[in-house]
């Protein structure tokens, strides 16, 4: 296991280089599925009943292939059918399939091309309500044919500012029924975790019930917890929601809070919030990066700052990377990176800032505070799943 001083060794490297001089170092992440075949070399012993819960199946955390997984983007596994073009369009237009065996093919096909250069896991949020079980086979089949390994995130989304609400119902269930339906449904759809858990700005009371429900589900699973907070850039949503969490008993480490590279530059120093969650033990992510977000266009310039600031504070233990979805503009099938954005995108602008392939790559067995992991209610979920996730080699404990 790399001991914390390496790890603060290997940071202070990344940020003297930053500011002597810029260069690239290796040949191995240039070249297509590099990421696959690459490893830190570091490796971690794990309890004997941790898991990873997929889609799929429950997978030790020493057959975990090599490889960057994203804590938060949206898979879907739902089809919809495309809409007519406009007449100023150019056809073809943007590729959609034409229906849903296209569709389950095409997702396949993504993955397939995002594995080749090194994604190995994505996690799947919930921001559409309750999925059903047509949904939950095609996320199976999706990851059976392709390779990659899906976590699904489940719970309910709402944030005022993009119009999006929980359906009536869910207003008025009583804590204790929601905290029960996320149990059972953790447990039928196979869920590895809760999540996109959102709130608005500001919170609104039926939120702050939803957040304690899901903090009291997560005490009876051993499921972790990764969040929304609005595109916006809200600071205090962010703090908001881990006190929620806390206030019904969930470790901060158990948590991710979510885009808080969405922040805007003149709000607040560079990632305060961010490093401020950190020390408390939460897990923080900058998962909207690699792709333009229509509602927080911050340059990539600053995110990458973000993400300094984070190293230089000897907090990369707790920094998760992610894209938050990819529009369908965005998919390779059309003209974008598809799912690999942030390898593709984001990391080479890691790696010019002077950000070392030492605490980029991913290895075979990530660097992890295995002590985190011990087992809880493992007639739920069998031991605590070792979930791992892209940046720095960082492992959130679910």
């Amino acid at each position: 296991m790399v001991s914390r001083r390496t790890l603060l060794r290997l940071v202070s490297a990344s940020a003297a280089t930053a500011i002597g001089g810029l260069r690239f170092e290796s040949v191995t992440f240039a070249q297509p599925g590099g990421w696959l075949n690459a490893s830190s070399g570091q490796r971690v012993s794990f309890p004997k009943d941790a898991i990873i819960r997929t889609v799929v199946e429950d997978i030790a955390p020493d057959r975990m292939p090599a490889g960057s997984t994203q804590i938060h983007e949206h898979l879907g596994g739902v089809f919809t059918p495309p809409r007519p073009l406009g007449p100023s369009e150019i056809p073809p237009g943007v590729y959609s399939p034409p229906t849903e065996r296209h569709y389950v093919d095409m997702m396949v096909d993504e993955l397939k091309m995002s594995r080749a250069e090194g994604v190995a896991c994505l996690v799947d949020a919930a921001a559409a309500g309750r999925r059903d079980d047509r949904t939950i086979e095609n996320l199976k089949q999706i990851a059976t044919r392709s390779g990659v390994l899906i976590v699904v995130g489940g719970g309910y989304y709402q944030d005022l500012a993009m119009n999006a609400r929980y359906p009536a119902e869910i207003t008025r269930m009583p804590e204790d029924e929601l905290e029960e339906q996320f149990v059972r449904d953790a447990a039928a759809q196979r869920w590895g975790a809760f999540g996109e858990i959102a709130s608005s700005q500001p919170m609104q009371p039926e939120e702050r019930k939803l957040l304690r429900a899901i903090g009291k589900a997560h005490r009876r699973t051993n499921l972790s917890i990764f969040t929304h907070t609005p595109h916006e850039g809200c600071p205090a949503c962010a703090v908001e929601q881990l006190d929620a969490f806390e206030s019904v008993g969930v470790d901060p480490r158990r948590v991710c809070i979510g885009h808080l590279a969405t922040i805007k530059p003149d709000a607040e120093p560079p990632a305060q919030t961010a490093k401020a969650l950190a020390k408390r033990g939460a897990f923080i992510a900058f998962d909207t990066v690699g792709h333009p977000m229509g509602r927080s266009a911050i340059p990539e310039k600053y995110k990458v700052q973000y993400t300094l600031e984070v190293l230089n504070a000897g907090l990369e233990d707790h920094l998760l990377l992610s894209a938050d979805s990819t529009p369908v503009p965005q998919l390779k099938t059309n003209w974008g990176q598809g799912y690999s954005s942030v390898i593709a995108q984001f990391v080479p602008k890691l790696r010019y800032a002077g950000v070392k392939d030492a605490t980029l790559q991913p290895a075979a067995v990530p660097r992890v505070r295995a002590e985190t992991m011990t087992a809880a209610r493992p007639e739920l979920v069998a031991g605590r799943p070792a979930y791992f996730f892209f940046s720095a080699g960082t492992t959130l404990t679910l």
